[in-house]
């Protein structure tokens, strides 16, 4: 999937988010939560129903949900219920900035494209982020 937003507008919106779900995460906790920053930054944000990773050249989030182990009677781990990575690319075909690849627990089916596809709508238009072209192609007569 290819999107007009700019890896930096993915990358404020989903800081933002990283944010919110931290707090509320260390003032209700429950399970276990991970959380590393870097440089004033956060670069993991793990808790049981999130996980957003900032790399240096893709960003990565899921959802999730915690499941008990098979193997140890009082241990939970986390299963991705879907999500998604992005990463700058700078199409030559088109005026795309950015690639998002997603999945899901039953890989990459329509419906998880569908949820992926709403999520970013709904987060990018709250926080009132507008595509920006990397070009526009105009005719002009000089």
């Amino acid at each position: 999937m290819r999107s007009l937003f700019s890896f930096e507008q993915f990358e404020t919106v989903l800081q933002k988010i990283a944010h919110e779900i931290a707090i509320k995460a260390v003032t209700n906790p429950k399970g276990d939560i991970r959380i590393t920053t870097h440089n004033g930054k956060l670069d993991t944000v793990e808790t049981v129903d999130f996980m957003i990773r900032f790399y240096a050249k893709h960003i990565s989030y899921s959802e999730c949900h915690s499941v008990r182990s098979r193997y140890f009677k009082d241990s939970w781990s986390r299963e991705t219920i879907w999500g998604f990575d992005v990463e700058e690319k700078l199409y030559t075909s088109s005026n795309h900035s950015t690639k998002i690849s997603y999945y899901g627990s039953e890989g990459k089916d329509k419906e998880t494209l569908e949820k992926v596809s709403q999520f970013i709508d709904k987060i990018m238009a709250e926080a009132s982020m507008k595509p920006v072209p990397r070009f526009t192609l105009k005719n002009s007569i000089d």
